[in-house]
């Protein structure tokens, strides 16, 4: 394959057959202006508990840093939508993206696939696929690369198909010049996300305090959580989708095409008595080849029990 029109576009058609549902190209470069807006994100103690992203700034602020002779960043979203119906009140929730199988091991997978098509194609390359899973601001790429914006909620938002989306990046040495455009932001005067997040974590320009966001405090906190939050707690043990699920955007979403990310048996319709009844070895083996296994028996249980108090 010749030129880089066409070598853009094979790329694109290749990620639509491997199941993505956006691709788009942005140079690798410093990102300059968001150096100042991060560095004092970090100051405020933001970070909470997230300790690592006080690590390898600059490594995040540079993808060249993460890939010798990086000159292209292909940034990628994978839906995730399942569909489900809201359980009824009172019901142990689990955010839509983790009743599915990791996204990282599908996105990786998918990833390293689309690199060995590029390498067919055009020849020696060098190069990584990333997904949540190394120094790199996947959502200011995704903006950089012409995918999205980003929302009043801190989630992208893909004009006409909504927020419920993985990202994963390409980081190659190989140039792909494009005419990219950035989407400029579409939420307007809508803030039904801010009015709706229990615990005010939302700050209305995109930006979120951690430490008041509910997937956050189910996942990343290690301590028990501050038992300011009771009363705002809405029934999530790990995860959040309150912001997503006001959002008008997301009205018209697609189920996601990957059939890796659909709910597990037994996810979806969680009840009291089944969270109660979990061990180590019976937790391990409902929430098998997912998210949930990041906060461990221990984190879900801790949760479970915050849910208690906030009920009584």
């Amino acid at each position: 394959m010749s030129g880089t029109i066409n070598i853009a576009a094979g790329i694109q058609q290749k990620a639509f057959e491997l199941g993505f549902s956006a691709c788009g190209f942005a140079p690798a470069a410093y990102l300059q202006k968001l150096e100042p807006v991060f560095r004092d994100w970090l100051s405020k103690g933001n970070a909470g508990e997230m300790s690592y992203l006080n690590r390898n700034v600059e490594v995040r602020l540079d993808p060249r840093k993460l890939v010798e002779g990086a000159k292209t960043v292909i940034v990628l979203a994978a839906g995730y939508y399942s569909n489900l119906p809201v359980p009824a009140p009172g019901t142990p929730r689990i955010s839509r993206y983790a009743l599915g199988e990791d996204y990282h091991k599908v996105l990786k997978s998918s990833g390293r696939q689309l690199l060995e098509w590029i390498r067919r194609e055009t020849g020696p390359v060098n190069g990584r696929i990333f997904t949540d899973s190394a120094p790199v601001f996947e959502r200011e790429w995704a903006v950089q690369a012409g995918i999205g914006w980003i929302g009043k909620n801190g989630c992208l938002i893909l004009p006409g198909k909504g927020s419920w989306f993985f990202l994963a990046e390409l980081i190659i040495d190989l140039e792909i010049p494009c005419e990219t455009e950035e989407v400029t932001g579409r939420c307007g005067t809508c803030t039904r996300c801010i009015e709706a997040c229990p615990t005010r974590a939302l700050n209305g320009d995109g930006s979120i305090d951690p430490r008041k966001c509910i997937s956050y405090l189910t996942i990343e906190q290690q301590d028990e959580i501050p038992e300011e939050f009771i009363g705002q707690w809405k029934d999530w043990i790990f995860g959040c989708d309150i912001c997503q699920d006001v959002c008008p955007w997301n009205k018209k979403a697609e189920v996601t095409p990957i059939t890796r990310f659909l709910p597990k048996p037994g996810l979806s319709d969680l009840s009291d008595t089944t969270i109660k009844g979990l061990d180590v070895n019976t937790f391990a083996h409902l929430f098998d080849g997912t998210p949930v296994l990041r906060a461990g028996w221990s984190g879900i249980i801790r949760n479970f029990e915050f849910l208690e108090k906030d009920k009584s």
